[in-house]
């Protein structure tokens, strides 16, 4: 029998935040700034939700996201899978300023293999 078992694995988080109405929008000017970016690797995060955060920062992390994205409607997270090599392609702009690279973690999810 097979299952999975998720592990959680560290990595850097780019954060970049704007205004925008929508994800849609969000993702409308990443594909015209930066066409390079696989955009299902990338979260858009509409006001500064912390559970939606919480899922890949620890609390700390959080609040200092969240006290660095006040005054924008939108936050932009930038996985690493997003983008090859090891530095996010995408500039920041006046439309949607870079605001940090953050330790957070992605998940993984590993086999587990029983024996019969």
């Amino acid at each position: 029998m097979t299952g999975y078992t998720r592990h959680d694995l560290p990595c850097d988080i780019v954060v970049y935040a704007g205004d925008f109405a929508d994800q849609p929008a969000v993702f409308a000017h990443l594909q015209t700034t930066c066409p390079e970016l696989d955009l299902g690797e990338v979260e858009v995060i509409r006001g500064a939700t912390t559970a939606r955060l919480a899922a890949r920062f620890d609390g700390d992390t959080v609040a200092r996201v969240i006290a660095a994205t006040s005054g924008w409607s939108t936050i932009v997270l930038i996985l690493p899978a997003a983008y090859g090599g090891l530095v996010c392609p995408l500039r920041a702009s006046s439309a949607l300023p870079y605001l940090g690279t953050w330790r957070g973690r992605i998940p993984h999810m590993v086999a587990d293999r029983s024996a019969p």
